[in-house]
């Protein structure tokens, strides 16, 4: 190797090779000396034919159009294009012949190269191997009356020529800031690009040509309906596109491999007809992108949709745009998308775990047009995970998006104490238990929100623990919901706290309809059974005050507080049915209860229980008023054992007498007004109405109010054990006060008169009339009028009964004005 290049060093040495650098040299300098010469007999030849040239030019422009061309000035630019003969067409405007009409040229330019060739020159015609349009705009415009701009060129003469005597090929096209427009205002479309810059090399064939088109463009619009927008709008679009034109499909064809839109990559796959009529557009566009690049590609009106919606990691999808490029309105879209192991968040949550396909399709109806009206999204084998709830949709679809209705299945099987984190824990706890869902929807969508849904089907709840944490209510149960066309039923729900045990169905009647509609002519009949209940514990927690917890973050929190509203406008009917109750000291058995709500009040009907030995039927109407009820009923009581009932009511606060003082069945009827606090409890002083009563077999024993006045009036009767008829009188109620009527007592000691006022605090004045004649003797007379005429013969005592010292009554002389009482 070293031999080798020590030879060469002495060869550069030697004469020989300097004789051949120099002839080298010599021929170097000649050959340019030959290409100066050469441009130089070019420049002069052009400048000597410009005027040949410049008519040439324009007799070939204007040979294939119907309008106007003009060129301000031609140039020749030296070297440029060696070896051809490249010229410079400064300013030049093109116009069709309609320029007069709608004032918009077809081509505007500042400069336009064109290199022609030589050896053409040299026989004196015009053949153009490369244009370059440099700072222009082409105008493509049709107006609303269909007017246009741009059938500019003249048709081609049937008769079949050479090619070379009937038309100019152009071997390159590039552009160097060229504005495209291409508007219809007939149809409502406009395509609008800023090219930084393209190069096309065209190869031709006997059918038509293939060039690789590479291409920088900004688009502003690429409208194929104005009215809802442009897609790609203000995106870069960059790469490589392979066209192909062939006459006997009269289509171009156009590939790329990794297109630039935005900072996405795009495979596309298009061909566009050039017929006249109906021209069709075919583009195929695949793409692995994420969902908001997506998004911010489409037109306006989808974005809004898609914007409320997204998808964290890429997705791969595909999208179809056919139509006729003549027709008015959208063309036809479809667009493939499948999510794997995704994340979908949207407006009232998100869903992890995320996989499903998923279509949307402007003409899910084919022939009713591609609209909104016609657009669908479907979904397929839809599987996520929402709040730790596993979620199934096999098929799901989203159809018209003026007004959208979601149609589908939806599927789960979860831990029912997951269901905290979807609605909140202020208002339910769960623990415990299982759910089961299977349900079949249809719901309206208003501003990307679910509404009116119509649902079939059920949720099956297991073994379940339900705190309602405002009441602090906790219900041990299983639950069944059960949605149909006619009816919600609900069932199987069980409540027990301490020894109150509630088991609770029912049905709401037209429920999916009137839930949105008219939520208030909405009727839920439900049915509750209890073995044992205390009323008044039952009531203090239904009427507790709702706890303040902290305020939950989830997203959908005011939307149940919402639906919380609709529920209590409907109306509730509670079938109650106790085989055992308390309430306070009232122990009663076979209770059957109809409650009615409506509009915060509550409806009390037929009212029914068995309880001291007799019977109380009763219908009431409450009405809340912050922490208390206003009460009105209607009482109708039936042969109680005295004792039993003033104990049950503690001797309505009578501290004069005992409840075991007096004995007898009562039966009466009562119509009252009154307030109750919310755990059941009579406020004082609140009670208003009237009371009818009939008390039969009644004795009296050991009564101190008789006993203090037969000591007084009878020290030698035995006034401890009264045995007396039926007695039959009326009592209207005014708060702490009794006004009693007029009522008799005739018994085997003594008869007596009483009426006037009797109070459960001060007030208290009666007046009693007591004939001294022994009643004994008058038991044997039969006739009612003779026992009635001896009844006041001899004495009669009258006195006052009014109050005394420690709630003790005091008795003295005295009457009161009432005539039957002198």
């Amino acid at each position: 190797m070293k031999e080798f290049i020590e030879k060469g060093k002495q060869f550069l040495k030697t004469k020989r090779f300097k004789k051949v650098l120099k002839k080298l040299a010599f021929f170097i300098i000649g050959f340019f000396g030959i290409i100066l010469i050469f441009f130089i007999g070019l420049r002069m030849y052009f400048i000597q034919n410009k005027d040949i040239i410049t008519t040439e030019i324009n007799r070939k422009i204007n040979e294939t159009i119907s309008g106007h061309a003009s060129i301000e000035d031609i140039n020749y630019r030296f070297l440029t294009g060696f070896p051809n003969f490249t010229v410079v067409l400064k300013k030049v405007e093109i116009q069709d012949s309609l320029y007069a009409v709608h004032k918009r040229s077809v081509l505007k330019a500042q400069e336009i190269e064109v290199r022609l060739n030589v050896l053409s020159l040299l026989h004196k015609k015009v053949k153009i191997d490369k244009v370059i349009l440099i700072n222009a705009k082409i105008d493509l415009f049709k107006d609303k009356n269909g007017i246009s701009n741009f059938n500019i060129f003249k048709k081609k003469d049937k008769i079949s020529r050479p090619k070379t005597d009937t038309e100019t090929e152009i071997d390159e096209v590039n552009f160097k800031n060229v504005v495209f427009i291409s508007q219809n205002l007939q149809r409502n479309k406009l395509f609008h690009f800023e090219v930084a810059s393209l190069k096309s090399k065209i190869d031709y064939t006997d059918d038509g040509f293939h060039t690789d088109l590479y291409l920088d463009v900004f688009a502003k619009n690429m409208a194929f309906n104005t009215i809802k927008g442009s897609f790609i709008k203000n995106q870069r679009v960059k790469g490589k596109l392979v066209v192909q034109y062939t006459d006997k499909k009269n289509k171009i064809e156009v590939v790329s491999k990794a297109l630039k839109i935005g900072d996405d990559d795009f495979d596309i796959k298009a061909s566009f007809g050039l017929e006249k009529v109906h021209p069709m557009m075919n583009l195929n566009i695949k793409t692995h992108i994420l969902w908001l690049n997506a998004a911010h590609l489409l037109d306006p009106h989808l974005f809004k949709i898609l914007n409320h919606f997204n998808i964290t990691k890429p997705l791969d999808a595909q999208c179809s745009i056919i139509g006729d490029m003549n027709a008015e309105g959208d063309p036809q879209i479809i667009v493939d998308a499948q999510i794997k192991n995704n994340t979908l968040v949207f407006p009232d949550g998100t869903v992890t775990a995320c996989n499903f396909i998923g279509r949307y399709i402007n003409n899910f109806n084919k022939g009713l047009g591609n609209n909104d009206i016609n657009s669908a999204v479907i979904i397929k084998d839809f599987k996520g995970n929402y709040e730790g709830i596993p979620v199934s949709i096999p098929v799901a679809a989203i159809n018209n998006l003026e007004k959208p209705i979601a149609t589908g299945d939806f599927h789960s099987n979860f831990e029912v104490n997951k269901l905290g984190k979807v609605i909140g824990e202020d208002i339910f706890k769960f623990s415990g238990g299982t759910a089961n869902v299977d349900f079949k929807f249809n719901v309206d969508i208003v501003d990307l929100h679910i509404s009116k849904p119509h649902f079939t089907g059920k949720v099956d709840i297991k073994n379940a623990n339900l705190l309602y944490v405002p009441k602090n209510l906790t219900f041990q149960t299983n639950i069944l919901l059960d949605f149909t066309d006619k009816a919600f039923f609900l069932r199987n729900i069980k409540y027990q706290r301490d020894k109150n045990v509630v088991y609770l169905d029912g049905r709401i009647d037209n429920f999916l309809n009137l839930y949105y509609n008219n939520p208030e002519k909405m009727i839920a009949v439900l049915h509750l059974k209890s073995p044992f209940m205390d009323v008044k514990n039952f009531m203090g927690i239904l009427a507790s005050n709702e706890k303040r917890g902290k305020t939950n973050t989830i997203t959908n929190h005011i939307t149940i507080k919402k639906r919380i509203a609709f529920l209590q406008k409907c109306q509730v009917v509670l079938n109650l049915n106790l085989d055992k109750m308390v309430y306070s000291n009232l122990t009663a058995k076979n209770a059957k209860i109809i409650i009615s709500a409506n509009d915060k009040r509550f409806f009390i009907k037929q009212g029914s229980i068995e309880s001291c030995g007799g019977k109380i039927t009763f219908d009431s109407e409450l009405i809340p008023q912050q922490n208390k009820y206003d009460v009105k009923t209607k009482v109708t009581i039936s042969s109680v054992d005295i004792p039993q009932f003033l104990s049950s009511f503690n001797n309505f606060g009578v501290k004069s007498f005992d409840p075991q003082n007096i004995n007898g069945k009562l039966s009466a009827k009562a119509d009252l007004s009154l307030k109750i606090t919310s755990n059941g409890d009579l406020i004082n002083e609140s009670a208003r109405g009237n009371l009818k009563y009939e008390i039969k077999n009644g004795s009296l024993i050991n009564f101190n109010p008789i006993i203090k006045i037969g000591k007084f009036a009878f020290p030698n009767r035995d006034v401890k054990h009264i045995v007396f008829n039926d007695l039959y009188g009326s009592v209207t109620v005014k708060g702490n006060f009794l006004e009693v009527d007029y009522f008799k007592v005739s018994s085997n000691v003594l008869n007596f008169d009483v009426g006037g006022v009797y109070s459960f605090q001060k007030g208290t004045k009666l007046g009693v009339v007591i004939p001294l004649r022994n009643p004994a003797d008058d038991l044997k007379i039969k006739d009612l009028k003779e026992k009635e005429a001896k009844r006041y013969k001899g004495i009669v005592l009258h006195l006052l009964v009014v109050d005394g010292k420690n709630d003790e009554m005091k008795i003295k002389l005295g009457s009161l004005p009432d005539k039957k009482l002198q």
